[in-house]
């Protein structure tokens, strides 16, 4: 069942959100983890580094459809905090058409340009011809993850976040085994760890698919004309849009950043790109948290309640610094020996760790970038958002290309680290403006919550 954010205890509701989303994307990075593990300690560090490479383009077409979905999750949050079913069932309706047709443009045209894309890059040779296998198999699978992404979006849109955690508690123990049948038993290797994860994925999109047409009538899908509204889409588009020219933008950056980072050679690149990895999981939580703050403030603006809004934001900002210390201690402890785990060599794991010892002291910088940008984009300033996000990742090209032949490979955290300050004070200041409240359609600046408690 959904959850009404716009009544009752603050941080209740945010802690209730936000804990099975900090479980799912624990699990979800578990399996990704697990996959570089099995790679790692079964095929070898080349493998490891294939997979390591190819992973930076893979997204750049995930995060396409991610930015749209994005869109759609805003408005769906809006029109669940104002009551308006309608909006809400047509608004599915057209959106999902558009996805399934997009994500199949999407699975082709990056299949078609992969290798042409790592070859750019610069990848490696030795790692070049099992980072296209992976890519090939993973991009077929590309419609699959868009509505695994899509299903999910919807039922936390609504305040359901427990239910897309049992989606991906079921795809990671599926993942699991099929990494070590696939991988171990078959010996398919790269092939392996890409079939085992779309089919992974594949799995969860089913589950959350069947739940969501047994438990929430407005999400069902019609092929009815009538249930499909254009303008509630284009509405939808006017705050995906934006994310999703971030979202393209960033993985062109990223794709720039990887190309620095190669130019480093294999160790490097097999150390930072599994840092990534250890980096993504534990970060986890404040990316969470600001998800859950967007939701938290698209309800209570949907509601007319910014009063509301701003506490959930004031409470997030606490949750995010509390978490970030606690992350910066487990990192800079553990971040090195957790490295080993992936089946690499002392010197690539000294690479790894002095990444985290560099980056870890900043880590309550981005937790507050996030929360700030989520609540911008909760509340539909979602140009202004991408526009800082964009800032910030040319401030870390720059910063990577500028001085790499001065500072090495140390270049790859130092730059991020700048990227981190100058977003959360961008983020801050716009925050502060109050340009959220007019661009959100609020009546007034200190309106009455429409559902009081």
């Amino acid at each position: 069942m959904g959850s009404d954010m716009t009544r009752g205890n603050v941080l209740t509701a945010l802690v209730r959100f936000t804990v099975p989303l900090i479980l799912s994307g624990l699990l979800q990075q578990v399996y990704y983890i697990t996959d570089s593990i099995i790679v790692g300690n079964y095929v070898g560090e080349l493998g490891l580094a294939a997979v390591g490479v190819s992973s930076p383009v893979f997204y750049v077409f995930i995060y396409i459809i991610s930015g749209l979905v994005s869109g759609y999750t805003i408005l769906i949050s809006h029109y669940y905090g104002a009551r308006d079913d309608d909006k809400v069932s047509k608004l599915t309706n057209t959106f999902a058409l558009f996805s399934v047709v997009s994500a199949c443009i999407v699975s082709a045209a990056g299949w078609l340009v992969k290798d042409s894309i790592l070859v750019m890059l610069n990848t490696p040779g030795e790692v070049l011809q099992a980072g296209s296998e992976y890519l090939a198999i993973a991009f077929v699978g590309v419609p699959f993850i868009a509505l695994y992404n899509l299903f999910g979006s919807m039922l936390r849109a609504i305040g359901d976040s427990k239910t897309p955690l049992y989606g991906i508690v079921l795809s990671s123990v599926a993942n699991i085994i099929l990494d070590l049948v696939l991988i171990n038993v078959f010996g398919l290797g790269i092939k392996g760890a890409a079939i085992a994860t779309v089919a992974a994925q594949m799995a969860a999109g089913a589950y959350l698919g069947v739940y969501i047409h047994r438990r929430h009538p407005m999400f069902r899908i019609s092929l009815r004309r009538s249930q499909r509204d254009i303008l509630l889409f284009y509405d939808s588009l006017k705050l995906g849009v934006p994310q999703v020219i971030q979202s393209s933008i960033t993985s062109v950056g990223h794709l720039l950043l990887q190309n620095v980072m190669n130019s480093f050679g294999v160790d490097v690149v097999t150390a930072i790109t599994t840092a990534y990895k250890i980096d993504s999981l534990t970060l986890l939580p404040l990316v969470n948290i600001s998800a859950a703050i967007s939701i938290f403030a698209g309800q209570n603006v949907g509601a007319n309640n910014p009063a509301r809004a701003q506490e959930g934001l004031k409470t997030g900002v606490i949750l995010s610094a509390a978490f970030a210390v606690l992350v910066t201690f487990f990192v800079v402890s553990f971040g090195e020996a957790l490295i080993k785990v992936f089946g690499v060599s002392d010197g690539v794991a000294a690479i790894g760790g002095r990444f985290f010892r560099t980056c870890a002291v900043f880590y309550p910088i981005f937790g507050l970038q996030n929360a700030y940008s989520g609540f911008l984009q909760g509340s539909k300033d979602v140009v202004f958002a991408s526009a800082c996000s964009l800032v910030a990742l040319g401030v870390r090209v720059l910063s990577s290309y500028g001085l790499a032949g001065v500072l090495g490979s140390d270049v790859i955290a130092v730059s991020e680290i700048c990227s981190w300050i100058v977003g959360a004070v961008i983020c801050f200041v716009r925050y502060r403006s109050g340009r959220w409240k007019v661009l959100s359609g609020l009546k007034t600046a200190d309106s009455a919550p429409a559902h009081a408690g």
